[in-house]
């Protein structure tokens, strides 16, 4: 497992142009938009979940693991409580939910205190990520190349809307890497050490899921489970939270890879 990860990581600095040099600011990147809220999970304080990204500058740098980023437009994202007296209530672009790069330009994981949920009144919260949202990376004192204010515009405008074009010719592609997402973040407050488990929580996210579990992109996301159940038999590792964001990261590159290929989207 640990070899694949080093392929992928590899495949995503090949497919780069370019970089644009040591201590320059890192790519500008667009969320990928939810259909629906997507559940943070609570654990050790801290609600989270991760969501697919994609990178709207192929010749920048790519963000190091756990590299901060801020919203472009907070009002696209909307921070959705779940009421202990019943209901919802959708909260706009919530200051205390920050965003930062877990591994590459592919994912972003949102999180927020447990307590600032619990404060707010609310059992629980999820996060909706709405049409043409961007993450800039928050910027470091000394960046050698930092991001303009009009480079800043063009990305999330132009960029932006051509990103999302390329999502949509890959509805099906999105649900399956939104889909392995949502049960490697749920995985983090119930591990599901056996397969058994493993099916159990899968059936439960997938049911979740727009559409429930007959949408191809769901079908598709349940070949994702059996294929890292079966490699965790063969290798005789635990590694089935690992490969199914392995798995969503090599989905998102192809995408992405696409959208470079028909926008040449520099810097």
């Amino acid at each position: 497992m640990r070899r694949l990860f080093k392929i992928v990581a590899l495949t995503a600095v090949i497919c780069l142009g370019g970089v644009s040099g040591a201590g320059a600011a890192p790519q500008i990147l667009a969320l990928v938009e939810t259909p629906e809220p997507t559940p943070l999970v609570c654990a050790g304080g801290v609600c989270r979940a991760e969501f697919s990204t994609l990178c709207l500058q192929k010749d920048r740098d790519i963000p190091h693991p756990n590299t901060a980023y801020r919203l472009a437009n907070a009002a696209k994202i909307v921070l959705v409580l779940r009421m202990a007296g019943g209901g919802t209530v959708r909260v706009k672009g919530r200051p205390g939910l920050r965003f930062q790069v877990p591994r590459s330009y592919v994912s972003a994981t949102a999180e927020i205190a447990e307590a600032e949920i619990i404060r707010l009144g609310a059992v629980g919260a999820g996060v909706e990520i709405g049409p043409l949202a961007s993450l800039i990376p928050v910027p470091e004192p000394g960046d050698a190349i930092p991001l303009t204010p009009d480079e800043i515009a063009k990305v999330t405008g132009s960029f932006r809307v051509a990103a999302r074009r390329t999502a949509q010719q890959h509805k099906t592609a999105i649900q399956a890497a939104r889909a392995a997402n949502r049960l490697a973040t749920a995985m983090l407050a119930e591990p599901a050490a056996s397969h058994q488990a493993q099916n159990a929580l899968w059936r439960r996210i997938a049911a979740s899921l727009p559409g429930g579990r007959a949408t191809q992109g769901a079908r598709q996301a349940a070949k994702i489970v059996r294929a890292c159940q079966s490699y965790e038999e063969k290798q005789g590792i635990k590694g089935f939270r690992d490969c199914l964001r392995f798995r969503h990261d090599q989905l998102m590159f192809g995408i992405n890879q696409t959208y470079w290929n028909r926008n040449d989207a520099g810097s």
